[in-house]
């Protein structure tokens, strides 16, 4: 079976970069709460802009791609990933309106969003089964990802992250030259459905579980690919915050250097858009290898926890 392949990434963040304190006490949160998400959970600062609206955030990158792009019109879909259900008024389709503002006619424009902040790697996987059952030669999707919180609920996640702006864009292909996928799983935990809406005792349950259940996704899908921990040469992971990602790396037996946690201090939890966000650093930074295996992960809460093994 031909394999979904990553061909090409591209990624924005907006200019404006402000401390972590400062949007702690945006949201109501005491000072110390503002030290801990810094001293605990890794985060320093996040981009935001506070003018411009998701359509601003989320199709630059995608422009970006097309401008390197010989043959736009090999785009079949346009997949718009996102982790909040609604983003833009009811009477906006924001996943129509990037494409016609990239001048991409004729393809088929959707959004994806029901594994909350997974949904970024869902999106690839659609793509890929996509263009497998098109079997349409040098076809190609466009997975767009990026969003911006509006209300004070959406900004943050109590005691675990806040919410930064960012976004990227990922043209899917079958059969390309590298980012092969050699596995995805995705699992759900429906008890967790109500995501921030959960009793004392659901969210006591979900934090104690949560190391557990991505670890079991994330050998399960190592597994698939053929592969051992041991052969990954880095994790991918979601930005929600440091202090989580020393419990996971703990849990899988994997050093410190087998992480890439590089950007959670500069972007903080960019939704969807993290993974790719963290492959397209490592990429601009020289550290992707020929042959390579990088595992891509991120979970959404709700709850879906995910993980992707591509081979560079």
């Amino acid at each position: 079976m031909p394999l979904t392949t990553l061909n090409r990434i591209a990624t924005y963040v907006p200019e404006r970069s402000v401390p972590v304190e400062e949007v702690a006490a945006e949201l109501g949160m005491s000072r110390y709460a503002g030290r801990m998400f810094r001293k605990f959970h890794g985060l320093d600062r996040l981009r935001q802009d506070p003018q411009s609206t998701v359509l601003d955030l989320v199709v630059p990158p995608a422009a970006d791609l097309l401008r390197q792009t010989p043959d736009p019109s090999a785009i079949r879909y346009l997949l718009f990933a996102h982790t909040i259900p609604d983003v833009a008024p009811s009477t906006l389709n924001v996943a129509e309106e990037v494409a016609a503002r990239l001048g991409l006619t004729g393809v088929e424009a959707f959004a994806v969003t029901q594994q909350n902040c997974a949904s970024g790697l869902a999106a690839i996987d659609i793509a890929g089964e996509l263009l497998r059952a098109d079997g349409v030669p040098g076809a190609q999707a466009l997975v767009v990802t990026g969003e911006k919180a509006f209300t004070p609920v959406t900004r943050f996640i109590a005691e675990t992250t806040i919410m930064g702006e960012g976004s990227a864009a990922c043209l899917v292909g079958i059969d390309g030259p590298s980012n092969r996928v050699c596995s995805y799983v995705a699992r759900t935990q429906g008890r967790f459905a109500h995501g921030i809406r959960l009793t004392p005792v659901q969210l006591r349950d979900f934090n104690d579980s949560y190391a557990r259940d991505l670890t079991a996704v994330i050998i399960e899908t190592v597994e698939r690919a053929g592969l051992r921990l041991t052969d990954l040469d880095m994790v991918v992971p979601h930005n929600v915050n440091r202090l989580l990602w020393t419990r996971i790396i703990a849990e899988l037996g994997l050093g410190q250097d087998r992480i890439f946690l590089d950007t959670i201090a500069e972007y903080s939890h960019c939704w969807c858009a993290d993974p790719l966000l963290n492959l397209a650093a490592l990429a601009d930074g020289g550290r992707l290898i020929k042959g390579g295996r990088y595992l891509l992960t991120s979970v959404g809460l709700g709850s879906t926890y995910a993980a992707m093994v591509i081979e560079h």
